[in-house]
């Protein structure tokens, strides 16, 4: 991450997906540019020590609904096509990337989807250390 603009405050917010796997370990789902000469995103998922990654401006938690298992949740990411996605001109896309699967994990009841409807509108704002949060137009990719 860094600034939005050269010698700016903002970060470029990249949002991404943990999903708890035990008190100290986690699953994350990260999709990113695959490449530095196309839009094209490439899902990353991997396992980490740890629940709460130390680079992270802002985090907010969706309880998954008991004996959700991490390989259920990909799965279902995979038939529902969403680790096909092509990202915005820039590299942009990742905060309609987490929308959409929030949205495809509620629909299937792996979370609550009251919980997720209460996370939703925080996708609509940049999050930066030390600076009040500011809207922040979200830019929708494509799925393919």
């Amino acid at each position: 991450m860094g600034p939005v603009m050269q010698g700016g405050q903002l970060s470029q917010n990249h949002w991404t997906i943990y999903m708890l796997t035990s008190a100290t370990g986690s699953v994350q789902l990260n999709m990113q540019l695959a490449d530095s000469v196309s839009d094209r995103g490439k899902l990353v998922v991997k396992e980490h020590a740890y629940v709460n990654s130390n680079t992270a401006v802002q985090f907010w938690d969706i309880p998954a609904r008991p004996n959700t298992l991490a390989g259920t949740v990909y799965n279902l990411i995979l038939s529902k096509g969403r680790h096909r996605y092509n990202m915005t001109e820039g590299g942009v896309g990742c905060r309609w990337w987490v929308f959409t699967v929030l949205r495809d994990f509620a629909a299937s009841d792996l979370v609550e989807a009251g919980k997720v409807d209460e996370f939703l509108p925080n996708l609509s704002y940049n999050f930066s250390r030390g600076v009040a949060p500011i809207t922040l137009p979200m830019k929708q990719g494509s799925f393919y």
